[in-house]
């Protein structure tokens, strides 16, 4: 794919020194192909003036896919401001010594960056208040957010889906609501690999391990998960080379409030805190007292894990948790105040009131998991250069962003040849999603020699009925039209 970029860089280049031929007319010629057959909104705008560079179709709506991560990421930064936190906090009823005579409760936050790390703390914290067993269970409070823990408007999203980009949201949720599955070869070919969940084996998931040790090299690994009425059963099949290294593997879980509850018994018992009763979701009751508050990471280390790897449980927690911290109606907040429709309605109001956007979209979610969103590639400059003039949050926004060649979803872009020369040189989100349409978007910063610091969107759907354009090609066309905005514009 590369060499195919390369080589077009360098006939594109021709046409730009032709007298004929202007920048226009050169990135129009990359942007057409009657054979692709899909629909296109191109904006690209200098900042320092907001005069537009480069108009195609910019007025124009589409399926922005993940794309739409730039709303959520800059509303959750101005809103919130890049240094606030969440607040996970952890109660106990009565204590006689070193036990808990009744249960641990756990009331959730909204923290959509709670992993390992930070839950191994907590359970050795709670053994240096010098508890020992837990006589009671563990309590779950996800009453900040309402009940639903997906998005019904995504056609493809399912109750039970396994799909770790389509976790079920919840006010207290582990590891972005997903199951790690380690996977590495035996000691030698034709030996069963080892097959583990990370960190710890949880008592509500079964694990099936059906993989062989092979001489070949590579891996050709399947994992499903389905769910019963006792938990989930992981059943993993396939082939891994002998030496190949570990691979892992994410699942979403099942039910959320099990599974975040059992795996935080589980560090419990490793830290050496027995829990005798099981886990349930339930209300802190005003008699607990609270031991621990786990302050989250930073909103500016959130919205970075949310934009650089695109992740989809980071964007739906936090349009929930938007929605309950500025709700429509009610005090901020208060228990079921954290609705997809609260959120999606603060993001609505921050586009109108903050950045000015007038003319008309769709939004549903703030992910881009949703094919109902429609929004043109004018909006999405528009958001682009509100943040700019933002000191306050600009920066990080900016760095949120990942960089061509480097980090992230465009890590694999730009990496060979001539193209290596342009890693790092772009600032950009990505957006892709396969059905019901193919969908291709990019959209972020890049800094021009002769006009500054540019902001740019290209946003690409194939139509409906029709066959759909491969999504690898259109991504070597957006690496094109970028790589040629350095000279042609």
């Amino acid at each position: 794919m590369r060499t195919f970029i390369c080589s077009l860089l360098c006939a594109f280049s021709q046409i730009a020194v032709s007298a004929t031929a202007s920048p226009s007319d050169v990135l129009d010629k990359l942007l057409t192909d009657k054979d692709l057959g899909v629909s296109q909104s191109v904006h690209i705008v200098r900042l320092s003036d907001g005069k537009t560079l480069y108009d195609r179709n910019a007025d124009l709506t589409l399926v922005p896919a993940s794309v739409t991560k730039v709303l959520t990421s800059a509303t959750a930064l101005t809103r919130f401001t890049p240094v606030h936190t969440f607040k996970t906090r952890f109660y106990v009823g009565s204590r006689q010594g070193e036990v808990i005579t009744g249960d641990l409760y756990v009331r959730g936050d909204g923290d959509p960056y709670l992993v390992s790390e930070q839950l191994w703390q907590v359970a050795a914290d709670i053994k240096h208040l010098g508890i020992s067993e837990i006589k009671g269970g563990i309590i779950i409070d996800n009453s900040l957010f309402d009940g639903p823990a997906r998005n019904d408007t995504r056609k493809g999203s399912t109750k039970n889906s396994v799909h770790a980009y389509d976790a079920p949201v919840s006010a207290f949720g582990l590891n972005f609501n997903t199951y790690a599955v380690a996977i590495a070869p035996g000691e030698k070919a034709g030996a069963p690999a080892f097959v583990n969940l990370d960190p710890y084996p949880l008592s509500n998931v079964q694990l099936v391990n059906q993989v062989k040790t092979s001489s070949s090299a590579g891996k050709d690994l399947a994992v499903n998960r389905i769910t019963w009425k006792n938990g989930d059963k992981i059943t993993v099949t396939g082939t891994i080379g002998v030496n190949e290294p570990m691979a892992k593997v994410y699942r979403s879980v099942g039910d959320n409030t099990v599974a975040s509850g059992i795996l935080l018994k589980s560090f419990l018992n490793a830290a050496g805190v027995t829990v005798k009763g099981s886990v349930s979701e339930g209300r802190v009751p005003n008699s607990a007292k609270e031991i621990i508050v786990l302050n989250s990471y930073e909103m500016r280390k959130i919205v970075s894990g949310l934009n650089t790897f695109s992740n989809n449980f980071i964007a739906d927690v936090l349009i929930k948790r938007l929605g309950a911290a500025f709700p429509r109606t009610g005090e901020p907040d208060a228990p079921g105040q954290g609705t997809y429709e609260n959120g999606v309605e603060v993001i609505k109001k921050f586009l109108r009131e903050d950045v000015g956007i007038k003319t008309a979209y769709t939004l549903n979610d703030g992910s881009g998991l949703s094919e109902s969103n429609k929004l043109s590639s004018r909006q999405i400059t528009q958001v682009l250069a509100y943040m700019e003039k933002r000191m306050e949050v600009f920066p990080e926004f900016f760095s949120s962003l990942p960089a061509t060649g480097w980090d992230g979803t465009m890590k694999k872009r730009f990496v060979k040849g001539d193209a290596l020369d342009m890693r790092g040189l772009f600032r950009a989100k990505t957006g892709t999603l396969s059905q019901p349409v193919a969908v291709a978007g990019l959209a972020g910063y890049f800094r021009h020699p002769q006009h500054g610091l540019v902001a740019f969107s290209i946003i690409e759907n194939g139509n409906l009925g029709k066959k759909q354009p491969s999504i690898g090609t259109l991504r070597e066309r957006q690496d094109l039209v970028l790589a040629n905005l350095m000279t042609e514009l």
